[in-house]
């Protein structure tokens, strides 16, 4: 029932690689290392840079809450002032 002599089906490159002698491994091994260490070095500068950028976006926040606040205050001073000015006026024009 269970085949016992499957052998596995190699492509071209699985071929070459399997030719390899043990110095080649290692060579191998060693390119894989250095790919390794290059991508955990770009993940690391990613974490950074997003570090910073989320710094940024937290003193923007900041920035525009109190721009709001104070856009809320100017709104409410011209208000009253248009009110005041507007009875004044109509005290001091003629009916």
């Amino acid at each position: 029932m269970f085949n016992t002599q499957h052998q596995p089906v190699l492509d071209g490159l699985e071929q070459e690689e399997s030719d390899m002698n043990e110095p080649e491994y290692f060579r191998a091994i060693g390119r894989l290392e250095a790919q390794v260490q290059a991508l955990t070095t770009a993940v690391s500068e990613l974490k950074t840079k997003l570090d910073g950028m989320d710094a940024k976006l937290a003193e923007l926040d900041r920035t525009a809450s109190r721009w709001k606040g104070g856009f809320a205050v100017i709104l409410m001073l011209g208000a009253i002032t248009g009110f005041v000015l507007d009875n004044v006026l109509r005290w001091f024009s003629p009916r």
